[in-house]
C-alpha cells in the first residue's frame, strides 16, 4: 500500500502571501469595491481562512495595495535598459518606464481611493534616481546639469505628461518628450558673420617711431 505524505502546512506569513499572490488580479480589477466573498472564491478558500490569516479585509487591502506599489518591478525594469543606447534614445526609454510606473499608480490609487500620496513601506522611494545616475553617467559630459538634477527634470516631465486631464487631447509620447529634453525648445541662433576683411583691415599696423 502506497502511504501518501501529507503537505506540509503553511507558515501563517506564507499562508498570506499565496492569499495576496490569488487576489492581486482581482484586486486590480475592482480595488475597494471587491467583497469577501470574491476575495475567498479568488484564493480558492473559505471566507473564514482569509479572516483567519489577515484579521479583516481591510487588513488584507492593505495589504494587496503595498504588493501592488511595489517598486521593485519598475526599478528592474530601469536597470534592463542599456547604458550603450544613443543618449536621447536611452532618455525616451527612462521617460517610458517613468510614466508607465506613475498610470499604473495612478490607477491602482483610485481603485482603492487612496487620498493623498502613496503609503511608503521603507526610506528605499528614490533607489530610482541612482539606477538613472548609472544609466547617465556615460552621458555625463554632454550634460548642462548635473545627472541627478536630469533625473528629477524627467520625472517632472512623465509625470506631468502621465495625468490624462494635461494630455487631453493631444497625448505626447516619450520619443518626443526625450526630444524636447535633450534639444530645447528654442532653435540655436548661428552666431553673427564677422565683418568683411579689407585691406586696410588686413595691414600691419605701423609700428611707433622712437622719438
Amino acid at each position: 500500500m502506497v502511504v501518501r505524505e501529507r503537505a506540509r502546512p503553511l507558515a501563517p506569513e506564507e499562508r498570506r502571501e499565496a492569499i495576496l499572490e490569488a487576489v492581486l488580479p482581482l484586486l486590480l480589477e475592482k480595488g475597494r469595491d471587491v467583497t469577501s466573498r470574491e476575495l475567498a472564491d479568488a484564493a480558492g478558500i473559505a471566507e473564514g481562512t482569509v479572516f483567519r490569516a489577515f484579521g479583516d479585509k481591510e487588513t488584507l487591502l492593505a495589504a494587496g495595495l503595498e504588493k501592488l506599489l511595489d517598486r521593485e518591478p519598475f526599478r528592474a525594469e530601469l536597470r534592463r535598459i542599456a547604458r550603450e543606447l544613443p543618449f536621447e534614445d536611452k532618455i525616451a526609454v527612462i521617460i517610458e518606464q517613468l510614466q508607465v510606473r506613475f498610470r499604473e499608480v495612478f490607477r491602482i490609487m483610485t481603485l482603492f481611493q487612496v487620498q493623498g500620496p502613496p503609503p511608503q513601506r521603507d526610506a528605499s522611494r528614490e533607489d530610482w534616481l541612482e539606477i538613472i545616475r548609472e544609466l547617465l553617467e556615460p552621458d555625463a559630459h554632454r550634460l548642462a546639469v548635473p545627472v541627478e538634477m536630469l533625473g528629477w527634470y524627467l520625472r517632472l516631465v512623465a509625470f506631468g505628461s502621465s495625468i490624462e486631464p494635461f494630455n487631453h487631447p493631444r497625448p505626447f509620447d516619450a520619443a518626443e518628450l526625450a526630444g524636447l529634453v535633450v534639444h530645447g525648445a528654442a532653435v540655436t541662433s548661428p552666431a553673427p558673420p564677422l565683418p568683411p576683411r579689407t585691406a586696410t583691415s588686413t595691414a600691419a599696423s605701423p609700428r611707433p617711431t622712437a622719438a
